[in-house]
């Protein structure tokens, strides 16, 4: 299958470029246009599935990440890590929010992933799995309930035993472009990925009886070719839905606090005992549920605090001599 991931090469440019497909300590596989892989070291660049690379001539490691045209970026969840990003996934065009309708839906973990998927640049589509194991009155509550703060975002009711709604998904995967699939672990991504790919491409378990959680069986975000031109970008369970500096991410989350603060009758309203705010009168109402806006308030404070972590590690690396300065795109 050609690949045709990166742009045309230029005269006097870099031999090889591709498409990075997985990443292991170190060692990035790269699809070339050739539709060659290659194993090829990416040490002191910073790199994600879905990147677009250029590498040296002897394959043996990554010169060049070319621009990114969306990431899904969190904060590093190691402790060491603090101020650090992680970038989930590269360059895709749709990223599924994947819940299982067989658990309690959790609202507060969909606000956060809505904030990742906005920010990316991505188009967020919720996906709600395991239709066919409670009855179609039961999943339609559960849709009903994440839909109080989806909004806009679209919605697919999904069932990889039966078949039920791949279709939907499948319509996203349109030739040339690359969708994603976050969530939970135990929340049946892997079985999902295998029904959309034809084959077992993703280990699958089963999930505990006592609390439907289950252990990570996509070890490793990977890059999976898709009938039709496209591709499929899986990830492992993220069990932290850590927030990095947004743009419009937590303002897109919220529509229905952004919608109500524009007319405050304070610009600076803070939407505490303010005369003329729109948002608490609408809380005192019952047309705001109270836990949207201490929702996006914790949000708004975490992403100070990862704001303030950035400052403070670049201060010290600054002090200590070797703060990395990013290499200019050729």
């Amino acid at each position: 299958m050609e690949t045709h991931v990166t742009p045309p090469q230029t005269p006097g440019g870099h031999v090889l470029s591709g498409r990075i497909t997985r990443l292991d300590r170190g060692w990035s596989t790269v699809l070339l246009d050739t539709s060659e892989s290659v194993r090829v070291r990416n040490i002191g660049v910073e790199v994600a599935v879905g990147d677009v690379v250029s590498i040296s001539a002897d394959r043996e490691r990554i010169d060049i990440v070319h621009p990114r045209r969306s990431a899904l970026t969190r904060r590093n969840s190691f402790e060491g890590a603090r101020g650090m990003r992680q970038i989930v996934a590269s360059n895709i065009d749709t990223v599924f929010l994947v819940h299982s309708v067989n658990s309690p839906p959790n609202q507060r973990r969909l606000e956060r992933e809505l904030v990742l998927a906005f920010d990316s640049g991505a188009t967020p589509v919720l996906v709600l799995t395991k239709t066919d194991t409670i009855s179609p009155e039961a999943a339609e509550a559960a849709r009903a309930v994440f839909a109080e703060i989806t909004f806009d975002v679209d919605i697919a009711l999904v069932s990889s035993v039966t078949g039920d709604g791949l279709e939907k998904i499948r319509s996203y995967a349109r030739p040339h472009t690359t969708i994603a699939f976050i969530g939970a672990s135990g929340v049946g991504k892997s079985t999902l990925v295998n029904a959309l790919v034809g084959h077992e491409v993703q280990r699958t378990a089963e999930v505990r009886e006592d609390d439907q959680r289950g252990r990570h069986t996509t070890v490793a975000a990977e890059l999976i070719a898709l009938p039709g031109d496209a591709w499929l970008l899986d990830t492992p369970g993220l069990r932290a839905v850590t927030l990095w500096t947004s743009s419009d991410g937590i303002e897109r989350a919220f529509p229905d606090v952004f919608g109500l603060a524009g007319s405050c009758k304070f610009r600076d309203c803070k939407h505490l005992d303010e005369p003329g705010c729109a948002v608490t009168a609408a809380i005192a109402a019952g047309t705001l549920p109270a836990v949207r806006l201490e929702s996006m308030r914790r949000l708004v404070a975490e992403e100070l605090n990862v704001e303030e972590e950035q400052t403070e590690r670049e201060r010290q690396e600054d002090r200590r001599g070797f703060r990395k300065i990013p290499k200019p795109q050729e």
